[in-house]
């Protein structure tokens, strides 16, 4: 996300939909890297910033910063104070189940 963001604010969002509306993991350097390229940012230029030692540290630093104030999993959707999943369409179904 750090090398998305660089390129573009819009970016992390559109990262972020790639991973929570496609279901999709990213479990490798060359799939984020095709992302990125999907996406519309600078496959070469994101391809640099990923193998950057700075971007590691920066990466580390934001884990770091978030356990200290209590964050220690990834990003959560909670809909009425219970956990709605990770899939876009789990979410869908909290939220429908929700609402009056």
């Amino acid at each position: 996300m750090v090398c998305a963001i660089e390129q573009s604010g819009a970016a992390f969002w559109q990262i972020h939909d790639r991973f929570l509306i496609d279901g999709s993991r990213a479990a490798s350097r060359a799939q984020l890297i095709r992302y990125a390229g999907e996406i519309g940012l600078d496959a070469d230029r994101f391809e640099r910033c990923y193998d950057d030692p700075a971007t590691r540290q920066k990466h580390n630093q934001n884990l770091r910063d978030a356990r200290t104030i209590g964050i220690t999993y990834g990003p959560r959707i909670r809909v009425n104070g219970a956990g709605a999943g990770t899939s876009f369409a789990a979410i869908a179904q909290a939220v429908e189940a929700a609402t009056p």
